[in-house]
């Protein structure tokens, strides 16, 4: 596989350095060869030279002292605050190196350049989806949970929420998501070839829980223009993009073909229950539901399905064709979150729910 040709040039070696050691051993370091400078003449010697470079950030100042660059080059100024320069480009210097590398992804691919591709080792990433017919189950926490412990455990992952209502974030971190979503299903439609690189344009990180996602968009009908093909392909572009070993898929209660063209993509359906009648007696219509409507293709998405009671009392009810779910796993009742004060998935989380996510993963073999 060709490497793209990263130049950055600071003045501060001791940056460089760190930002060197960062790629070296992280996945950016399969697609990206960086090459850096603390000197504004012999940038400008290497850019006259003629060695290739795909995207070059560099100081301001720098910029300034190179001077006249190639259109073909993506570049980039490095700024302490958002319009310090003159630039179109800019990207913060110091923030965080995995939303800086990700910035980096997202420049050259809003240049319209193709990405390159990290090889993926066996078959890809696992997707996993979670689901209940019944609201109020934990659908988005858990699948913001399942997101933040692959991260922990050294597993990049991404969160796709695909609820109408996406209330996955608390308001004051959910502001930025703008026509993000309506941009992405149109470049799907349009361009379905770089469905890879506008995901990578597009997607945002989650600093607190170490996880890449689109923001919620402005507009819920942007939600409801997706197709199941269009679902289809949107998790194809996630998985192209190479960067993760693991894609969950937050799903609002319905049940439509939507829904079913998820479950096909993903290895695992997590499917969640509560111990109340109220709560089985609507996930049992939704599986006669579906079985109905679309017959042999959701029936062969039931050796996915995970049924996940959460709370601990004794729960059974008929699913389908009379006979009871067997729960695969059980997740407990958290009385702090009874209120609804419940992390929004992403806040503190409390030791207990934690401990059982990770048993479930390591249950269900997910990672």
């Amino acid at each position: 596989m060709n490497k793209r040709n990263l130049v950055v040039a600071v003045k501060e070696s001791a940056y460089i350095e760190r930002l060197a050691d960062y790629i070296r051993h992280s996945a950016f370091g399969e697609s990206w060869q960086l090459t850096a400078f603390t000197n504004a003449a012999a940038l400008r010697g290497f850019i006259r030279g003629g060695y290739p470079v795909d995207l070059l950030a560099a100081q301001s100042a720098m910029l300034e002292e190179v001077g006249e660059l190639p259109q073909t080059i993506s570049t980039a100024a490095f700024v302490d605050f958002r319009g310090q320069s003159r630039h179109a480009n800019e990207l913060l210097q110091y923030q965080p190196l995995p939303q800086l590398l990700q910035a980096f992804t997202a420049l050259y691919a809003a240049g319209g350049h193709a990405l390159p591709k990290p090889a993926l080792r066996g078959k890809g990433p696992a997707v996993a989806a979670v689901y209940s017919a019944s609201g109020g189950t934990g659908k988005t926490t858990l699948a913001m949970q399942l997101a933040r412990h692959a991260s922990i455990s050294g597993v990049q992952s991404f969160y796709l929420n695909l609820e109408q209502w996406n209330g996955s974030l608390a308001s004051e971190d959910a502001a930025g998501g703008g026509d993000d979503f309506a941009r992405l299903l149109y470049a799907l439609q349009s361009e379905p070839g770089k469905g890879a690189a506008a995901v990578s344009a597009l997607r945002r990180r989650h600093p607190a829980l170490g996880m890449d996602m689109f923001m919620p968009c402005d507009n819920p009908d942007e939600r409801l223009s997706l197709g199941a093909e269009q679902a289809k392909r949107l998790i194809a572009a996630i998985v192209d993009t190479g960067d993760y070993g693991f894609v969950v898929v937050d799903l609002d209660s319905r049940l439509d073909a939507l829904h079913t063209a998820v479950f096909e993509a993903c290895d695992t359906i997590l499917w969640l229950v509560t111990p109340d009648a109220a709560s089985g007696r609507k996930n049992e219509l939704a599986m006669r539901y579906a079985d109905r409507k679309f017959g042999q293709a959701f029936r062969d998405q039931q050796p996915k399905f995970r049924f996940v009671q959460k709370g601990s009392l004794p729960h059974r009810t008929d699913m389908q064709g009379g006979s009871s779910p067997r729960f695969d796993a059980q997740l407990p009742y958290v009385e702090e979150w009874a209120g609804g004060d419940h992390l929004n998935a992403a806040g503190a989380m409390v030791p207990h729910y934690r401990g059982a996510v990770d048993g479930l993963v390591r249950k269900l073999g997910i990672l």
